[in-house]
C-alpha cells in the first residue's frame, strides 16, 4: 500500500513561532473566558449565600475582594483583544500583542482563584463545585504554550533589540492600530 504524500506547498508555511503565539491567542482567549465565568460563578454565590440574615455579597469586605476580582478579569479580557488582534490585518497573531495579552490573563489567574476560593470557602473545592474544575484549569492554561517567564522573555528580548527606544513608546507603537490601507 502506498503511503499518501504528506507534503504541503509552500504557500502554507508559517514562520517559526508562529503556532506557539497562535496557542498563546487561544490559551489567552480561554483564561479570559474561564476568569469571567469564575467571576460570575462568585457574584453568584455572594449574593445567594445568606450570613448574618443576609447576602455575603452586601458586606463592605466582600464587595473590596470581588472588585479586585473583576479588576483583573476586566484586564484579562482587554489582553484577550489585544492577543488576537494581529494589528495589521493579516489574521496571523503578533508575536509582542500575544506575548502581553499572554502574560496579562496569566498574571491574573492566581488572585482571581484565590479571591473566588475565599470568598466561596469550603465548598469552592467540593467535587460537585465547578469552582475546583474551573481552578485546575486555569492554573493548567497559564503554563500552556509558554508561561509568563517565557512570554517576558520573548517581551524583553524585542525590547533590547529595539535600540534607543524606551519601553513605552515600543508597547505605545506595538498596540497602536495599524494605518487604514
Amino acid at each position: 500500500m502506498p503511503r499518501p504524500d504528506a507534503s504541503a506547498p509552500a504557500a502554507f508555511a508559517l514562520p517559526a513561532g508562529t503556532l506557539r503565539t497562535l496557542g498563546a491567542c487561544l490559551h489567552t482567549a480561554q483564561l479570559a473566558g474561564a476568569l469571567s465565568h469564575v467571576l460570575d460563578l462568585t457574584l453568584q454565590y455572594a449574593n445567594d449565600r445568606q450570613q448574618f440574615g443576609r447576602a455575603i455579597g452586601k458586606f463592605q469586605a466582600i464587595q473590596h475582594q470581588v472588585s479586585e476580582m473583576a479588576e483583573h478579569v476586566a484586564a484579562a479580557r482587554v489582553a484577550a483583544q489585544l492577543a488576537c488582534d494581529s494589528g495589521t490585518g493579516t489574521g496571523t497573531p503578533d508575536r509582542l500583542r500575544a506575548a502581553i495579552g499572554k502574560l496579562r490573563a496569566s498574571d491574573a489567574v492566581t488572585p482571581v482563584a484565590a479571591i473566588a476560593h475565599a470568598v466561596h470557602g469550603a465548598i469552592g473545592i467540593t467535587e460537585e463545585y465547578d469552582l475546583q474544575l474551573y481552578t485546575r484549569r486555569l492554573h493548567a492554561w497559564r503554563v500552556a504554550d509558554g508561561s509568563e517567564r517565557w512570554w517576558s522573555r520573548v517581551l524583553g528580548e524585542q525590547v533590547c533589540a529595539s535600540a534607543g527606544r524606551n519601553a513605552v513608546e515600543l508597547v505605545r507603537e506595538w498596540c497602536e492600530p495599524a494605518p487604514a490601507a
